[in-house]
């Protein structure tokens, strides 16, 4: 049976020289009988029962003692953080399982670091986190986080407390760009301003709700989801759908446009087009 360093320390006071109990565990009498001070030569006969019998009970009091401390001082929480998967589209929903020491600040914290930022300095990555949310000293539970609009490798770090305190358990996870079934199909090129458009479009199940298709003008340069959601003159959220028909209105300023599609709204990417006129 393995037993923690109390339980061992109370052991220990049970076999011990009344002499060297003094020296081991000063004031220890007033802890275990937690009323007052008694004469050290007799608290285990007390506790045992008879005086006369010590020697033959010593055994069963060092098993009842040992199992009282196990009991009263309880297996310590370890911090851990789990995931189901390792990797994830941008903008999926992603489900971390944590465990945590109840001992840890209500502020203590979970977040969401780039990989290549050094372990261990909860200054440093609070400085980098993408995003977080705090213990609020729960001590298990789950937690949901959107993954990053960037492919990369990130973690899950956790942290005692949000001052200057100490990384305490992390879970790697890769961000990967799924392109794989998206599409945007029109029924033509050509529409006047104001004209319904109707867009079919097919999309990675993997993507979160937030993935987007917008109308872009032609002349905005490709590939930022950020610029483009700067620019966009309408759009629409997929909202997980892996397939369907949306409808727009052609923009009522005849030029160029396109129909960009985007893995999520959260710094994301651009992963197909189709163009149009509006004329």
């Amino acid at each position: 049976m393995l037993l923690s360093n109390r339980t061992r320390i109370i052991a220990a006071v049970v076999v011990t020289p009344p002499t060297l109990f003094e020296k081991l565990l000063p004031g220890g009498i007033k802890w275990l009988n937690g009323v007052g001070e008694i004469d050290k030569h007799s608290v285990l006969a007390r506790i045992c029962g008879q005086k006369e019998v010590f020697m033959r009970k010593v055994l069963v009091c060092v098993v009842v003692i040992c199992a009282v401390a196990a009991v009263s001082c309880g297996e310590k929480v370890k911090p851990t953080l789990k995931l189901e998967k390792t990797e994830f589209a941008p903008g999926e929903e992603i489900v971390v399982s944590f465990t945590a020491p109840a001992s840890y600040e209500e502020k203590g914290w979970v977040g969401i670091i780039p990989s290549n930022v050094p372990h261990g300095d909860e200054a440093a990555n609070d400085q980098h986190d993408i995003a977080f949310q705090h213990l609020n000293k729960q001590t298990s539970g789950m937690m949901r986080f959107v993954a990053p609009g960037q492919p990369g490798a990130y973690d899950f770090r956790m942290h005692d407390r949000d001052d200057d305190g100490r990384e305490v358990a992390s879970a790697s996870f890769q961000v990967i760009l799924v392109t794989d079934g998206a599409t945007l199909t029109l029924e033509k090129t050509t529409y006047a301003p104001g004209e319904e458009i109707r867009l079919a479009f097919t999309a990675p199940a993997e993507w979160g709700a937030n993935a987007w298709i917008g109308v872009i003008p032609s002349d905005i340069p490709h590939g930022s989801e950020e610029e483009n959601d700067r620019h966009d003159v309408s759009y629409q959220y997929l909202q997980k759908r892996t397939q369907g028909l949306l409808v727009f209105a052609a923009p009522d300023k005849p030029g160029n446009y396109d129909f960009r599609m985007h893995d999520t709204d959260n710094n994301g990417s651009e992963i197909t087009y189709v163009g149009f006129t509006v004329e």
